[in-house]
């Protein structure tokens, strides 16, 4: 497995990918507290680490025309190019419970790639029955979500796309 990332240039593709993703969100929505934001920005930094990295750039350098034809490639470019990052074996897989604990402080880029590869059960309807639900409905990590609603995918498989577009918002508002 390639060496990660250095926190430094992580914490970089992290905060462009927020702005990026940002640009094609409402500002409310622009929040930790957001699946679609926390989704979109964590693919959008991953397609940016990884191409600074396979071109010896920094995430900030990436032009965003290549940022979004990476993106526009979809879930298969983007595992791939997640390789440099993770590794095969974790590039390639889902984590198949979504109550596993995801590692954070010592390895964000991983932590951010666990995250988006995580299935996420559907929420169940709010009225099976027409009585109150009796046990905790799951949720996605708590979070609203806007895209995909009730798709238990992971956001890696979900939101290329949608981090394509952000792209191109972005470019937009240039």
């Amino acid at each position: 497995m390639n060496p990660d990332p250095k926190a430094d240039e992580w914490e970089q593709a992290l905060a462009r990918a927020g702005l990026i993703a940002a640009a094609d969100q409402p500002p409310a929505l622009c929040t930790e507290a957001h699946w679609d934001y926390v989704g979109i920005r964590g693919v959008l930094a991953v397609v940016l680490q990884a191409l600074a990295q396979q071109t010896g750039r920094t995430p900030e350098d990436v032009p965003l025309e290549v940022l979004q034809r990476h993106c526009e490639r979809g879930p298969g470019h983007v595992r791939d190019l997640a390789v440099v990052l993770v590794g095969d074996s974790l590039a390639y897989s889902l984590d198949t419970d979504p109550a596993a604990p995801v590692p954070a402080a010592g390895d964000p880029a991983r932590a951010t790639w666990l995250w988006l590869t995580r299935l996420w059960p559907p929420e169940p309807p709010d009225d099976v029955d027409g009585l109150p639900p009796s046990r905790p409905r799951p949720r996605w990590d708590g979070m609203p979500r806007g895209i995909a609603r009730g798709n238990p995918g992971a956001a890696v498989d979900l939101l290329p796309l949608s981090a394509a577009d952000a792209a191109t918002a972005a470019m937009n508002a240039m």
